[in-house]
């Protein structure tokens, strides 16, 4: 009988990310000006964002660890609380199609419509 712990885990880490973002990050936000905060944030987002599209689901600590060398090599030299914890909120706030939730591949989707293309008016001569 195997028992599958990774929903456990999951939790476990959505709990930290929520407690981290929620007691950390006011303490920060009183040692940075707005622009730094906006600017950290940004850039926490855009490495999340990536790590995301690199290492799909499953794989936090790899992509924890792209998201720190991407914001270090972009020159955020801040202590290791502060990418953590600016990590975990863009983290936080990514859209809910970017989690695994369940095993749900058997089931049949519904189609995606194709576009409709935009109707332009005629040319004049």
């Amino acid at each position: 009988m195997n028992i599958d712990l990774t929903p456990i885990f999951q939790a476990i880490i959505a709990l930290l990310a929520t407690l981290i973002t929620y007691k950390l990050t006011p303490w920060i936000k009183t040692k940075t000006t707005k622009a730094q905060q906006e600017n950290l944030a940004a850039a926490a987002k855009i490495a999340v964002y990536a790590a995301e599209q690199l290492y799909g689901a499953n794989n936090g600590e790899k992509k924890l660890e792209y998201a720190k060398q991407a914001l270090q090599a972009a020159g955020y030299d801040v202590n290791p609380e502060t990418l953590r914890a600016a990590i975990e909120s863009a983290v936080y706030s990514l859209p809910i199609w970017t989690m695994d939730i369940g095993d749900d591949a058997d089931e049949e989707k519904e189609p995606v419509p194709e576009p409709v293309e935009a109707a332009h008016p005629p040319e004049e001569e």
